[in-house]
């Protein structure tokens, strides 16, 4: 480069292959798609869920607002989602509104109300609280009782839907996605409860970061199986468990 001329920069075939990638990447369909958290209760939003489901028919998760703008219009849910899996994550209140009943009769009949639902939306649904109730379009359910109040803390349902969310894209099960990703939620919790040495700590003082820390050492679990049809053993006496 000499007499003041300006550099010229040529991509290498290398460069040019990664971005190759980087944009065929970019433009593939997704595995899955979770919407809702934050979306807001406009028309604007009912719209935006209208053309994701009608765009994408793959598994989806649907929590939080993107219940609340089918509130109590459930046949137009059921037929925005179709035959795909689909998982619905929603609390109390959510469940409540969009079945058109009231949060009383919701936490009354818990195990029963979700299944109910799942059978008229088509769709699995995962009924949060203590305990979780994951319910199937064909009558299965699964429970999950792990969890501590941190969960109470606003944003705890949108790590929930994430969780399950990847679950779902991964296994393409929405009943195994709900209650696999609700209890590695609930352990989590668990789990930002104990300090270092199995030291207890309160409730108190704790947040999502901490369960969001814990989240990775929730996962590995080696079970003890039991001899068919023994669902559980207790220790003989002085035996440790």
């Amino acid at each position: 480069m000499s007499g003041g001329s300006r550099p010229i920069f040529r991509p290498s075939p290398l460069t040019r292959t990664r971005a190759r990638a980087r944009n065929s990447r970019s433009s593939a369909a997704p595995d899955g798609v979770v919407i809702g958290p934050g979306l807001g209760r406009t028309a604007e939003s009912r719209a935006l869920v209208d053309r994701v489901l009608a765009r994408f028919r793959g598994p989806v998760v649907l929590d939080a607002d993107a219940l609340n703008v089918f509130d109590g219009d459930i046949d137009s849910l059921r037929e925005a989602l179709g035959d795909r899996r689909a998982l619905l994550t929603p609390h109390p209140a959510e469940f409540s509104r969009l079945a058109g009943t009231d949060v009383e009769s919701v936490l009354n009949r818990r195990f029963e109300i979700g299944a109910e639902l799942a059978k008229r939306v088509g769709a699995t649904v995962l009924l949060k609280g203590v305990p979780t109730v994951v319910s199937s379009p064909n009558g299965d359910s699964l429970v999950s009782a792990a969890g501590t109040p941190v969960l109470a803390a606003a944003g705890s349902g949108d790590v929930l839907s994430g969780i399950a969310g990847t679950l779902l894209a991964q296994t393409n099960d929405s009943l195994v996605a709900g209650a696999v990703g609700a209890w590695i939620h609930g352990r989590s919790s668990e789990l930002a409860s104990s300090a270092p040495r199995g030291i207890q700590r309160s409730t108190r003082g704790l947040t999502l970061e901490d369960v969001l820390t814990a989240l990775p050492l929730a996962w590995p679990r080696t079970p003890r199986l039991y001899r068919y049809p023994i669902l559980l053993e207790l220790p003989a006496v002085g035996e440790r468990a």
